[in-house]
């Protein structure tokens, strides 16, 4: 197993960022109140508000996600992107038994466009400060 620089961190503070995360979104999407205070049209009103911010939520828990998992495989980019979407729907589908809330596939896309940007956001910022670059015992960086 390659130990990647992110990887050093320990994990509980890793797997601590994810459970902070999802813990935020839980709250925001089954507690605080529908709409509170925002305003209907997101930035270049193309879509609501709301959606924007699930997709800046999920793209977050994403990227915590990642960084969790320490891993730039496909494989592993995937199965963020799977987790932080599964995690989407399920609280879409406890919304459907929540009062004042409702379950909206819109939602759910909005999720999954997070996700997605959250993990390519991830790896690109990454890569560029060379968190995925293989540790060396040392813990000098590589010079190219």
């Amino acid at each position: 197993m390659i130990d990647y620089r992110v990887s050093r961190l320990p994990a509980p503070i890793r797997w601590g960022l994810v459970t902070l995360v999802a813990g935020v979104i839980l709250y925001s999407s089954l507690i605080e109140p529908p709409g509170a205070g925002l305003a209907p049209a997101g930035p270049f009103g193309l879509v609501g508000l709301d959606k924007w911010l699930h997709a800046l939520a999920y793209g977050t828990l994403a990227a915590a996600l990642a960084v969790a998992l320490a891993r730039d495989a496909l494989a592993a980019l995937v199965l963020v992107v799977c987790l932080a979407v599964g995690y989407g729907i399920g609280i879409e589908l406890v919304q459907a038994t929540v009062p004042e809330r409702s379950a909206s596939a819109l939602d759910a896309a909005a999720d999954a466009c997070g996700a997605l940007a959250g993990v390519a956001g991830w790896r690109a910022l990454a890569r560029r400060a060379r968190l995925l670059e293989p540790a060396r015992a040392d813990g000098e960086r590589r010079v190219d």
